[in-house]
């Protein structure tokens, strides 16, 4: 195939950096090399002239398999392939015979490529991490977590100027997941409007974390925000686990929430918070009655309930109703 000049683009089979580690590299590798980054079935890929395309055959979907077929048929189309695995698919076989160059991601794939074909060339995986920040000393931090096109950026704005009204530095700390049936682009797009909304040096994600990176966080950070299209709900999951570990849970409550969360009893209403509470004392009080109110629903209790062996728990507002 015919030599047309340096590489123009990188083409990938999906953008989404949060889903690929071959998605971020591929992000990174176009930046570095100042060409732009186009998906597989982007028009714009058929008007380079020496695209590289760079990503695993084994995961591309009919739509981008029908592109790659129109590619290969285009005469005198020009293109590199970076390969990183080996599929194994007829499609493979043909472009990786008819690729000005092929690169291979590791020295396994070259050596299976070498048999087929004379020009390739082995390389590596630079490190993926670019974001060097240390976390920083605060006097307040917050940690959220749950499914990342959940989440709600109104309140997450609400809850800045409250934060940014104690006239201390803060950091805001970040997990979620993607949901299977949602569109990994709805949670990029939350990111997005997240960091227009927090500076950079108080907003932290922290991607998809483990249970015990959870529970270490809800131990050690200031508040707890979890926040609802319209209230929080007895099902919420995000918040039971907050409030059995003593967080200060800061939400938004409406007529169908829970009657046992009570703003400023056990959990902070959002909607209703003029000042964020500072003193320790107020803080582990509130803390505590979190912790008293999700421990009388825990598992047990909730399979006693269901065995019909014990009436639901009490709401806390019976329970603290002289002193909350």
């Amino acid at each position: 195939m015919t030599d047309t000049g340096p590489v123009d683009a990188i083409v990938t089979h999906h953008l989404n950096t949060f889903a690929s580690g071959v998605a971020r590299f591929n992000e990174i590798l176009a930046a570095n090399m100042n060409v732009p980054l186009f998906g597989v079935t982007d028009d714009e890929v058929l008007e380079r002239r020496r695209p590289c395309l760079s990503f695993k055959f084994s995961e591309l979907r009919p739509e981008a398999e029908s592109r790659l077929e129109r590619m290969a048929a285009e005469p005198g189309c020009a293109y590199d392939l970076l390969l990183h695995d080996l599929a194994g698919t007829d499609l493979e076989g043909r472009m990786i015979a008819d690729a000005a160059f092929v690169w291979c991601a590791n020295s396994e794939i070259e050596d299976e490529v070498r048999r087929r074909r004379a020009d390739c060339g082995a390389l590596w995986t630079p490190s993926l991490l670019l974001d060097h920040r240390r976390y920083p000393p605060v006097a307040l931090s917050v940690f959220s977590f749950g499914m990342a096109h959940k989440i709600q950026t109104d309140r997450f704005a609400r809850l800045r100027d409250l934060l940014e009204a104690t006239g201390h530095p803060y950091a805001l700390y970040v997990s979620s997941a993607n949901h299977e049936t949602v569109s990994i682009r709805d949670g990029q797009s939350v990111f997005e409007e997240m960091h227009d909304l927090f500076p950079p040096e108080r907003l932290y994600f922290l991607g998809n974390l483990s249970d015990v990176a959870i529970f270490n966080f809800l131990r050690s950070t200031t508040f707890f925000a979890s926040f609802f299209p319209r209230g929080a709900r007895a099902n919420n999951t995000t918040i039971s686990a907050a409030m059995e570990q003593g967080c200060v849970v800061i939400t938004n409550l409406d007529e169908f929430s829970p009657p046992h969360l009570e703003h400023m009893v056990n959990v902070i209403d959002i909607e209703q918070c003029a000042q964020l509470p500072e003193d320790p004392l107020d803080l582990r009080r509130i803390g505590l009655r979190a912790m008293e109110a999700a421990r009388a629903r825990g598992w047990s209790e909730l399979v006693a309930a269901m065995s019909g062996n014990s009436p639901p728990p009490a709401t806390l507002r019976d329970a603290t109703a002289t002193g909350g």
